[in-house]
């Protein structure tokens, strides 16, 4: 399982760091590996599309998440990160046309992965996905949102902030999750390095 937590940085941008089951383990004796129920399968091009979005994840470290007041700055704004090194941005679902700056960044930079954050409902996670994106974030688990992309090549990471949470979203499927900030501050690596989080023998 691969864990998020957002950092402030400006009004226009959030940073989600990336906390991999490979680098927790670096403090564990296991071997740094992800389970096999945790990898996607080559043998569909569904699992493909998955497996290079989640690729992109793992090695940028980092997710970009853009907060705008309107079409024109989320697009300006997502034109200099990208052009800047960011390989993987989120676009918070409250941005004016954010479906639309979601197709036209998807259209002008496929190789990139871009996603739409805090979504609530089933509704807006199909809609965000036919316009081109790659993942899915929400606040809590909205497991119609699961349900809806668990045979897709979308990513979806639930909002988590106790280790009930994590452990009940990885039971439903959920490959990767955000972790609030306010746990990640007052626990921090604590937190995600207990040891329950690591493949048993």
């Amino acid at each position: 399982m691969v864990f998020t937590c957002t950092f402030p940085c400006n009004p226009v941008f959030q940073f989600q760091r990336l906390f991999t089951r490979s680098r927790l383990q670096q403090h564990h004796s296991a071997p740094p590996l992800l389970p096999s129920n945790l990898k996607p399968s080559s043998s569909s091009s569904s699992s493909h599309h998955y497996s290079h979005t989640f690729s992109l994840i793992q090695d940028s470290a980092v997710i970009a998440c853009l907060r705008a007041n309107s079409a024109e700055q989320a697009m300006e704004a997502a034109r200099a990160a990208v052009n800047g090194g960011i390989a993987v941005l989120e676009i918070v679902r409250s941005t004016p046309g954010v479906f639309e700056v979601l197709q036209a960044l998807a259209n002008e930079y496929p190789t990139k992965a871009f996603g739409v954050g805090t979504v609530l409902t089933a509704k807006d996670a199909r809609t965000a996905i036919k316009a081109g994106a790659k993942f899915l974030m929400s606040p809590a688990t909205v497991n119609d949102i699961l349900d809806d992309v668990r045979d897709t090549d979308v990513l979806y990471m639930p909002g988590v902030m106790t280790p009930t949470e994590i452990y009940s979203a990885h039971n439903a499927g959920a490959k990767i999750v955000k972790v609030a900030y306010d746990t990640y501050q007052q626990l921090g690596s604590l937190f995600l390095t207990s040891p329950w989080l690591l493949p048993r023998a």
